[in-house]
């Protein structure tokens, strides 16, 4: 389909499936997200440890995972990342597992502080940081916007493996119904980038949408261009012109949100004026009250697709808040942010494990989900 789906088309697709329950996966053992799971060095013990990890997910009930996709290791090792992505979809397939890949985003450190990644022995975390290295999107000048992310896609230079990488991708998994849908886009306008990612992003969609993959495409809003680092929380909606290039493009509506109960259903029902059915595909931030008891029932009573961030605690200490909050009155950082399991598999919180199995037990979506449209 080489263009944007309607709003038909879109339910449609949305309401042939069940409710989509699942969380944002990167193995325990990894700092440095899924460069570790897709490389050639140590990718056994690397899948050993997923294979666990979804087999654990299976259990409770979960039928999807978003992963974002290390374009480092297709640059450098293509051979074996193909391989490698090729292993991972046969294994979600075994569960009924399906895969949103993440392709590119916006959550940067400023240039000076970016490092290509390396392949080979990974680092080891640095004790008492958010994805285990001080060096973070996450702090205060990044999020103020004082200082700008750097993405690779800025450089000129990159844009022909990009194209390469977007079109292999659509070659060889666009039929593919283990992907469920493509996430062009993480959180555009983050890291001060409220203008940098539009071109390479409305670029991706058309490579996408020319090869004609049978998936939606979908790229996320979070609160971009808000009045300050936590305005978003307070009044949910879109503040930045790049999120609104983001719902034009989109097929499906994805949006992260890690508020309270009441902003958070404040959020679903500014969305549903698209009138495309809706998944949360960031989400579980306890210090700031968006917890599984009360935020998983209310997703799937509201028909929204519901990815939460985490899952097994490891070298990515998920457990820590970002830079930007440590400070923050009133918020208990002595709770976990993310992730529901420690590293042995023992759950952070009983109550949790015991929700997410009654609500993952049927998947039914609601019955005039698709019907009810707000303006």
């Amino acid at each position: 389909m080489k263009r944007r789906w309607t709003e038909e088309e879109a339910w449609a697709w949305y309401t042939a499936r069940p409710w989509i329950s699942g969380f944002n996966f990167i193995p325990s053992g990894s700092m440095t997200g899924n460069l570790w799971l897709f490389q050639e060095y140590g990718h056994k013990e690397a899948f050993r440890d997923a294979a666990r990890e979804i087999a654990l997910a299976a259990e409770l009930g979960f039928n999807s995972i978003r992963m974002v996709l290390p374009f480092e290791v297709y640059r450098q090792e293509k051979e074996a990342f193909f391989i490698h992505m090729d292993e991972f979809l046969e294994l979600l397939g075994e569960y009924d597992i399906t895969l949103m890949p993440v392709l590119f985003g916006d959550c940067c450190v400023p240039r000076e502080k970016y490092r290509t990644p390396c392949l080979g022995p990974q680092p080891e975390p640095v004790p008492g940081y958010f994805g285990g290295s001080p060096v973070t999107p996450f702090d205060d000048s990044t999020q103020s916007g004082e200082s700008i992310g750097y993405s690779i896609t800025d450089d000129p230079e990159n844009r022909p493996v990009i194209e390469e990488y977007i079109k292999e991708l659509a070659s060889r998994y666009g039929q593919d119904p283990r992907i469920l849908m493509w996430n062009v886009w993480n959180e555009a306008g983050n890291s001060g980038r409220l203008s940098q990612s539009l071109p390479m992003m409305e670029a991706v969609f058309t490579w996408l949408r020319e090869a004609d993959v049978m998936q939606p495409l979908t790229a996320d809003v979070w609160g971009a261009g808000a009045d300050n680092p936590y305005g978003w929380l307070k009044k949910p909606g879109i503040y930045a012109e790049i999120e609104e290039h983001s719902i034009a493009l989109s097929d499906i509506i994805t949006f992260h949100y890690y508020g309270d109960y009441t902003h958070s259903r404040q959020y679903v029902d500014f969305l549903r004026r698209f009138n495309r059915p809706l998944i949360n595909t960031e989400w579980l931030h306890r210090p700031f009250r968006s917890l599984i008891q009360t935020h998983l029932p209310m997703w799937k009573k509201e028909g929204v697709g519901s990815y939460f961030f985490g899952f097994v605690n490891g070298k990515s200490q998920f457990n820590n808040v970002w830079e930007f909050i440590k400070n923050l009155p009133d918020i208990d950082t002595s709770l976990w942010m993310h992730d529901i399991f420690h590293e042995d598999f023992r759950p952070y919180d009983r109550e949790e494990i015991e929700v997410i199995r009654e609500c993952n037990r049927d998947k039914t979506l609601p019955e005039n989900i698709g019907r009810v449209k707000r303006n």
